[in-house]
């Protein structure tokens, strides 16, 4: 079970933005894409950071209402802990759980490819395991 699985299960499409975006632009992309993290770029398309809910939520209370201006890059959070599409879900959930993070860049070659989030991971494991345990139940009723 591995991330390239459950990009296959759940699409590859992932919201970027630039470093010299607005937090006020960030807001309006993950309101409008109801998503909680947007990842951010550089102009040659390397995962430089991630802007969340949090990330904006914190800049509020540093920034006040000037938030809506500041720079992508003075909120997000680098450097990226990302992963890549061999990963095992069950270490992407390990990372995710240490880290207090909800959402992992996909990177392969130094292209972003997707985004996981703890639920994607978690909602894969789930089907998994049922799937699983169907498979035994119908394996114990065949005996």
């Amino acid at each position: 079970m591995t991330v390239e699985a459950i990009l296959r299960s759940k699409g590859n499409a992932v919201f970027t933005i630039r470093p010299e975006n607005s937090a006020g632009e960030a807001a309006a992309l993950m309101s409008s894409r109801r998503v909680g993290v947007a990842v951010v770029c550089d102009v040659r398309g390397q995962v430089i950071g991630v802007v969340s809910e949090r990330d904006i939520v914190a800049g509020i209370s540093q920034f006040g209402k000037g938030i809506v201006d500041i720079p992508v890059r003075n909120l997000m959070s680098s450097p990226v802990v990302t992963c890549a599409p061999s990963d095992p879900a069950k270490k992407v959930l390990e990372v995710m759980s240490e880290r207090r993070i909800r959402h992992l860049p996909v990177v392969e070659r130094g292209e972003l490819i997707g985004l996981v989030s703890i639920g994607d991971a978690v909602s894969y494991r789930l089907r998994q395991t049922q799937l699983e345990a169907a498979v035994l139940r119908d394996f114990a009723a065949v005996r």
